[in-house]
């Protein structure tokens, strides 16, 4: 079965399977939506530490998981302790045991390979982890599935509209982006400002959520804009590693990381445009 085959029909499961649990598990402040989020960055985190350590040299001490009790934190901070800033006391509380655990066992290898452990742990906690605490935040919003579903058709959107449009206009604009050579300027270009003209029309559309035509536009511009960025990181990960794909978990896509590498990036701004508009 060929590669695009396997995307698409993943697609077709995947995404009306998310919706169906955006829609229809709102329960204990979407505790399921929480959750995938949460087994999702888990993965991730292995995919990370099999690119930036693909060859097993740095030896690091803690697993990769360690990371996701972050969106666990926020969970917890969301739904039952908001006065207390948990998520940023389990940041700190990783960063820190992760650092005094080196300085105490580093001397396994004579603290060899010390600073990279160390740049690689902090790295897995903040990618995919601290950003994934971000879709924690957003089930906490006010009619969170609106804001979510809105969140992932930007993205999504951005994603497809990058594929069609890299097809019929980018044949003669293509290696210009050296991270990721595949990818044309018309792919690029019109996966952000599609999904903007969606973010004027959702705002026209239903005024009742206080969202102006302008700010529309520029919630779904930025968030496509954060998202297509997040994709050239993720390829700027792999390249490094001389890796095509993070893992092989997803048919027709590799891994967990190749197809959340924009919404890590995306969410935050997301959530940031939002907040900055008051919403």
């Amino acid at each position: 079965m060929k590669s695009i085959t396997k995307r698409v029909l993943t697609a077709v499961v995947a995404i009306p399977l998310l919706i169906a649990i955006i829609i229809f598990l709102p329960q204990a402040h979407y505790l399921a939506f929480c959750l995938l989020c949460v087994v999702v960055c888990i993965v991730g985190s292995y995919e990370m530490r099999g690119i930036v350590d693909h060859e097993n040299q740095a030896h690091l001490i803690l697993p990769p998981w360690v990371g996701s009790l972050l969106l666990i934190a926020a969970y917890v901070e969301k739904a039952y302790y908001p006065q207390f800033n948990l998520t940023l006391f389990a940041l700190v509380s990783l960063l820190s045991f992760g650092y005094a655990l080196e300085a105490f066992l580093g001397f396994h290898d004579n603290f060899k390979n010390s600073k990279q452990r160390l740049e690689i742990f902090t790295l897995e906690v903040i990618y995919p982890n601290l950003l994934g605490t971000f879709l924690i935040s957003m089930a906490f919003m006010n009619d969170a599935y609106i804001w979510i579903l809105t969140f992932l058709l930007f993205v999504f959107g951005s994603d497809t509209f990058a594929y069609l449009f890299g097809i019929w206009l980018g044949k003669n604009n293509r290696g210009i982006l050296k991270v990721s050579p595949n990818k044309s300027i018309a792919g690029f270009v019109f996966g952000i400002l599609l999904p903007a003209l969606i973010g004027l029309i959702f705002a026209i559309a239903f005024p009742f959520y206080n969202l102006t035509w302008y700010q529309g536009f520029i919630l779904g511009f930025m968030t496509s804009l954060a998202g297509a960025c997040g994709d050239l990181i993720e390829s700027a990960f792999k390249r490094s590693a001389s890796i095509k794909d993070s893992g092989k978990i997803i048919p027709g896509r590799g891994g967990i990381l190749d197809s959340v590498d924009s919404i890590l990036i995306a969410a935050p701004i997301y959530i940031l445009v939002l907040f900055t508009f008051s919403l």
